[in-house]
């Protein structure tokens, strides 16, 4: 057997068990801010953690290893990278591919180019591509969302140590014109500037442009992110003398007042993640006040003592043996969990808050082990005496990515944005109508037509018209719109979003008016409700339905739309409104707009309303679509519910016998 080459060697022994510990508080926070946890709402901060700490550790081993050979292996330092983070990475990914019918439909909207993103370590430039809203998803995200992170980190691992070797370099040749000799201790010196410059730029970047339109784009970008990894990385080129010394426990710092500012700094840093971790909510105003720089000097407040001095309380209570275990496995943990979430959430177990956050986590950590144990730490194991193994890694990325594009077909997802259209195209411009032929000039009757079914409504009504299959002897008139209602003029909060009515929902007495004039239907069919059941502005308070006041004007809407449906003896059908589950919240629980009570509110209203009104009848579109009383989206064995608010096309098909028999 040849000689092994320097990175096919076993990685060094021993550790600092607590930066493990530390790890486990870094993923702990991300899980407990995914899954909802009261007073957790800044747990996104715990990937800064993971951000200094790998800037601290990486800069460490790159120093110390230029220290011992002289020189720094860029093959060799990609190449472990590659080992620790690819293999689980390209079976997460894959998993998620091969069992995306667990994950809700809207999630899955562009998830093979997410997929080949997260292969490619470029993933965060893909959400900011898209625009993507991190904090105030109007749907579920995307299973792959947090790869993000790991492109931030893996662009890192790219360019600092090429830049070490370049300050290396050019540190020589300086020392060399001037007959003198360059030591590591210049080295320190330059990469503590380089490191130290780099973060002030990023956090200078992060705080001025920031806004209200730019924030994701600061969160997810490369370049705004790295000041926490360059704090790490500072912090080690000022500290870090002998990595041996640090992995074997002892005490680096001699005097007594400096073992005892090494205690008590990394008491100062936890409180201050504490407190970010319980006030931050990622608005504009957080980034702007230095929200992320002030979090990374927290971070290394802890990291850096801790791995020097490791005889402290904060280092004693990280290394216990629990918080030492989940730090080994967090990369996994971080992999896992966020798909894990997603999957197993309140619509398929029934439960939320604790019950389910602790369903999640306890299958995310035996995931994770069984990922950690069969996977990562086989191949890390592996030492193969003839195989190249950066053209493997190569390799490997490209079959998955692949297998990705054959297994994930394009357009995954349902394509429909309820909350919003895209920009530039007017809701109006959505109305699609369902057969030739259109709205029809004012004239007599042709008694000869087909039965014309006039459709009023919202995006229930539209993706009803749009899969309606051929009707033989109907003539369906489309005139919903996307995402308007009766309510005119007012915000309104939809998934946790707060959005602002757009101006073309609010014409629809007269639109609705001549539309009906126009077409001369049979039947004028109403399919509203959705958007009534929302938290809404009334006189300056946000409200809903329920409220007696809000309720009166709501009503005063309802009766307004039937009177002017039903204008020169149009008969009137209206759907009562179906139980849905269009969100949840991270713990599992419904948004107000799904909540079996305002449904019932809603359809209560609208049988009163309509027993006014002789001309007008209810379609129990709620009964048909929830026989049981609850939601559900497959009834008679049949998928019904493509996203927990709209119809699939095969809904709409077993639906249409029933329509057609109902209207006639």
């Amino acid at each position: 057997m040849g000689r092994l080459a320097i990175w096919d060697k076993p990685e060094r022994r021993g550790g600092i068990p607590a930066l493990d510990g530390l790890r486990a508080l870094a993923v702990a926070l991300v899980l407990a801010q995914h899954g909802g946890i009261a007073g957790m709402g800044g747990g996104f901060l715990g990937v800064d953690v993971f951000f200094v700490l790998s800037g601290f550790l990486i800069t460490s081993l790159l120093l110390d290893e230029l220290g011992r050979s002289g020189r720094i292996n860029l093959t060799g330092f990609w190449i472990r990278r590659a080992r620790r983070l690819l293999p689980a990475l390209v079976l997460m990914v894959l998993a998620v591919g091969a069992a995306r019918e667990l994950l809700p439909a809207r999630s899955l909207d562009g998830l093979r180019n997410d997929a080949i993103a997260a292969f490619l370590w470029v993933a965060n430039w893909r959400f900011v591509a898209q625009k993507t809203d991190y904090f105030t998803q109007g749907a579920p995200p995307s299973p792959l969302q947090h790869a993000w992170s790991l492109g931030v980190e893996e662009q890192y691992y790219l360019v600092w140590p090429v830049l070490l070797v370049g300050v290396t370099l050019l540190l020589a040749w300086r020392a060399k014109r001037y007959f003198q000799r360059a030591t590591v201790g210049d080295v320190r010196f330059a990469v503590f500037l380089i490191a130290t410059l780099g973060a002030l730029a990023s956090a200078a970047a992060a705080i001025a442009f920031v806004s209200d339109g730019t924030r994701d784009r600061i969160y997810f970008g490369t370049d705004t992110r790295v000041q926490a990894l360059l704090v790490g990385s500072a912090a080690a080129a000022l500290l870090v003398r002998d990595w041996p010394a640090l992995n074997r426990g002892w005490c680096l710092i001699r005097s007594r007042w400096g073992r005892r500012v090494a205690r008590v700094l990394p008491l100062v840093g936890l409180a201050g993640l504490a407190a970010a971790t319980h006030w931050a909510t990622g608005s504009a105003a957080d980034f702007r006040h230095g929200l992320l720089i002030g979090v990374a000097i927290a971070a290394v407040l802890v990291v850096a003592p801790v791995a020097l001095e490791q005889r402290g309380l904060v280092a004693r209570v990280l290394a216990l043996p629990p918080l030492v275990w989940l730090g080994a496995i967090s990369y996994g943990v971080y992999l896992w969990h966020w798909p894990i979430f997603l999957a197993l959430n309140g619509e398929l177990t029934g439960w939320n808050g604790l019950p389910l956050f602790a369903a999640r986590c306890g299958a995310t950590l035996a995931v994770s082990a069984a990922s950690y144990w069969l996977i990562e730490q086989p191949v890390r194991r592996w030492r193969p005496s003839r195989v190249a193994l950066l053209p493997l890694a190569a390799a490997t990325v490209a079959s998955a990515a692949a297998v990705t594009m054959l297994v994930i077909p394009v357009g995954t997802g349902t394509g429909l944005r309820e909350a919003g259209l895209p920009p530039g195209i007017s809701a109006v411009a959505a109305v699609s109508p369902a057969q030739p032929g259109g709205s029809r000039p004012v004239g007599p009757r042709d008694p000869n037509r087909p039965f014309t079914v006039s459709v009023f409504g919202d995006s229930i009504g539209w993706t009803w018209m749009h899969y309606l299959p051929p009707t033989p002897g109907f003539a369906f008139l489309d005139h919903t719109v996307i995402g308007c209602s009766l309510v005119r003029g007012t915000p309104y909060r939809y998934i946790g979003q707060t959005l602002e009515q757009r101006s073309e929902c609010d014409g629809w007495p007269i639109r609705w008016a001549n539309q009906v004039s126009q077409d001369q239907p049979d039947v004028a069919l109403l399919v509203i409700g959705r958007w009534e059941t929302v938290d809404r502005v009334n006189e300056g308070q946000w409200t809903h339905i329920g409220d007696p006041t809000f309720d009166a004007y709501l009503n005063g809407e309802l009766q307004r739309a039937l009177n002017i449906v039903s204008a020169n003896g149009v008969r009137v059908v209206v759907a009562s409104a179906p139980y849905s589950r269009g969100g949840e919240k991270p713990d599992g629980r419904l948004y107000p707009e799904d909540q079996p009570d305002r449904v019932n509110q809603w359809n209560t209203m609208l049988r009163n309303t309509v027993a006014q009104h002789p001309g007008v009848q209810i379609l129990d579109l709620n009964k048909k679509l929830c026989p049981d009383g609850v939601y559900t989206a497959k009834v008679d064995g049949i998928k019904v519910r493509s996203d927990g608010v709209h119809l699939t096309p095969d809904g709409v098909r077993w639906l249409t016998p029933w329509l057609e028999e109902s209207l006639r």
